[in-house]
C-alpha cells in the first residue's frame, strides 16, 4: 500500500510538473493581445489624478476613445478593458489594490456578464502567464474556474508549442495606445463575424427563438448583483466613486421590439437594485451593424466615435463627471 502511495504521488507530481511547464515556461510571444494587461496595469499604478478609470472588457479596448474623453473632461484616463473571457468579478477585483481616495471607476460590461455569476473563463489563467502577480487580485469565487480551466490552457498551449500561429492583426499588443485603447482596427476593414442574424442563416427561426436573448438578458443574475454591491461597498469605504454605464451592442433586424425591451428591463433592474450610480441610455447604444468591427460589441472607427461622442454627453450631466472643475 505504501509502495502504490508512493507510485501516485510520484505519478501525480510528475503531471502537475508538466501542466506547469507547459503553460508557464513555454515561450509567449511578445505582442500577444493578453500582454497589454502589463502595460494597463502600469497605467493603473502610475496615471496620476484627477483621473477616471474606465473598467469592463473588450467593448471599452475597441470602442472607445480616451483622448477624447480626456479633452472634453480634463481627467486623466485609464481604459483597463480588456476580454470579456476574464469575467465581470475579475474587471471588479483588478482594481483594488491600485484604488484611490477621490479616484473615478466608470464600470461598462457587456450584457452577456449579466446573464451569469461574474466568474471568468480559462482566460483567467492565461493571463496569469504573462503576469503572474494577477492572480492575487483574484475573489474565491474565481478559484474553482481557474482550476478547472488548466486543462484547457494546457491544451491550447501545447497546439500552440506544435502548430504556431499568430493573432490577427487587430488583436496585438502593440494595438493599445497610452490610454489603454486598442486601435489598430481602426485602419482596417471589417471582417466577417458571427452574430444572430448570421448564424439564423445556418438555423433557421433562430432569430425568433427566445433563447436567442442568452445574449442580452433582461435582469441581472442575483449572485452577480451581490458581488457588484460588494465592491461598491469596498469603493464607499475607500472614497472611490463609481458609475455604472452601458455597452454598445449590435440592433437585430429581425426581434428588434425584444431587444429593445431587454435593454430597458436590464437598465430597470441596475437602477433598482445595484448600488451603483447608472448613468447614459441604453438605447443610445443601439448601432446598426455597419458600426461594429468583428462582433457585435466591437465597434469599428465610425463607431467608436459615435459611442465616445454619446458617454460624453451622457457624462456632462453628471456633474463630478463632466469636467474636473466639478470637483
Amino acid at each position: 500500500m505504501k509502495r502504490f502511495f508512493l507510485h501516485a504521488t510520484i505519478f501525480g507530481s510528475l503531471i502537475l510538473l508538466t501542466l506547469f511547464s507547459v503553460i508557464y515556461l513555454l515561450p509567449v510571444d511578445r505582442d500577444k493581445y493578453l500582454l497589454a494587461i502589463v502595460d494597463k496595469h502600469r497605467l493603473l499604478e502610475t496615471v496620476p489624478q484627477p483621473r477616471i478609470i474606465f473598467a469592463g472588457d473588450s467593448n471599452l479596448a475597441f470602442g472607445l476613445d480616451s483622448g477624447m474623453v480626456e479633452r472634453a473632461t480634463g481627467y486623466h484616463i485609464v481604459n483597463m478593458g480588456l476580454h470579456g473571457g476574464l469575467g465581470l468579478l475579475y474587471a471588479m477585483d483588478e482594481l483594488k489594490p491600485d484604488l484611490k481616495r477621490n479616484d473615478i471607476v466608470i464600470l461598462i460590461p457587456d450584457y452577456t456578464h449579466y446573464a451569469g455569476n461574474g466568474v471568468g473563463d480559462n482566460t483567467l489563467v492565461e493571463v496569469t502567464i504573462v503576469l503572474p502577480k494577477i492572480i492575487c487580485t483574484y475573489s474565491y469565487h474565481n478559484i474553482v474556474p481557474f482550476i478547472t480551466s488548466i486543462p484547457l490552457t494546457f491544451q491550447r498551449r501545447l497546439r500552440g508549442l506544435l502548430f504556431p500561429t499568430k493573432e490577427d492583426a487587430a488583436h496585438r499588443r502593440s494595438n493599445f495606445n497610452k490610454y489603454g485603447d486598442a486601435v489598430g482596427h481602426l485602419s482596417l476593414p471589417q471582417p466577417k463575424f458571427k452574430d444572430v442574424e448570421s448564424v439564423a442563416r445556418f438555423i433557421p427561426g433562430l432569430a425568433d427563438r427566445e433563447d436567442v436573448t442568452r445574449i442580452l438578458p433582461s435582469r441581472v443574475n442575483d449572485e452577480l448583483v451581490e458581488r457588484m454591491n460588494e465592491f461598491a461597498a469596498f469603493c464607499a469605504d475607500r472614497g472611490v466613486r463609481l458609475y455604472l454605464s452601458f455597452s454598445p451592442i449590435m440592433e437585430w433586424k429581425h426581434g428588434r421590439k425584444k431587444e429593445v425591451d431587454a435593454l430597458l428591463g436590464i437598465e430597470k433592474d441596475l437602477k433598482r437594485r445595484v448600488h451603483m450610480k447608472v448613468f447614459g441610455d441604453p438605447l443610445a447604444y443601439l448601432y446598426p451593424r455597419d458600426y461594429f468591427f468583428d462582433n457585435e460589441f466591437h465597434l469599428n472607427k465610425k463607431g467608436r466615435e459615435i459611442r465616445t461622442r454619446t458617454l460624453i454627453e451622457s457624462m456632462r450631466h453628471e456633474p463630478l463627471l463632466s469636467s474636473v472643475a466639478q470637483r
